[in-house]
């Protein structure tokens, strides 16, 4: 009888269909940017998430932003699917959403990478700057560097 009513309950028990793209989005882990080296608290301090085909670019394909905290300030993105990205940052003084730069085309606002590495003339490689992004919540360091 107890096998007759497991028999019926395994039939008319729902099956779940795999989750779509946009449900495995939606859970996908969130990943909180410390930033640090915030020079004062004026403007936003604005965080790309970027693959190694967006890295050094404007067209990253995940992006957030968070009133600058002197200091150190936290940017949360959130629904990241795991992969490996590099983090490009930036303290945006003015709030025009993008690096200003000086006569020589060097940053006036100060700017980071994930995994600190040397930036050199034109930026670092993506390889120095990437990490891996699992299927949990993951938090990633970055230091702001001036250069005046």
């Amino acid at each position: 009888m107890l096998a007759l009513l497991a028999a019926v309950i395994l039939q008319t028990a729902p099956v779940a269909s795999p989750p779509s793209q946009s449900q495995a989005l939606a859970q996908a882990p969130a990943l909180s940017v410390v930033v640090d080296g915030v020079g004062d608290s004026k403007g936003y301090v604005r965080v790309d998430l970027c693959t190694q085909d967006t890295f050094l670019g404007r067209a990253c394909e995940t992006s957030g932003a968070a009133p600058a905290q002197k200091g150190v300030t936290q940017v949360v993105l959130t629904h990241v699917p795991p992969g490996v990205y590099a983090i490009q940052a930036f303290h945006d003084r003015n709030g025009d959403g993008r690096v200003n730069r000086g006569l020589l085309g060097v940053p006036v606002e100060e700017v980071g990478f994930s995994e600190s590495p040397p930036l050199g003339l034109h930026g670092p490689s993506f390889q120095r700057a990437a990490f891996v992004h699992g299927d949990s919540a993951q938090i990633v360091n970055v230091h702001l560097n001036r250069f005046w």
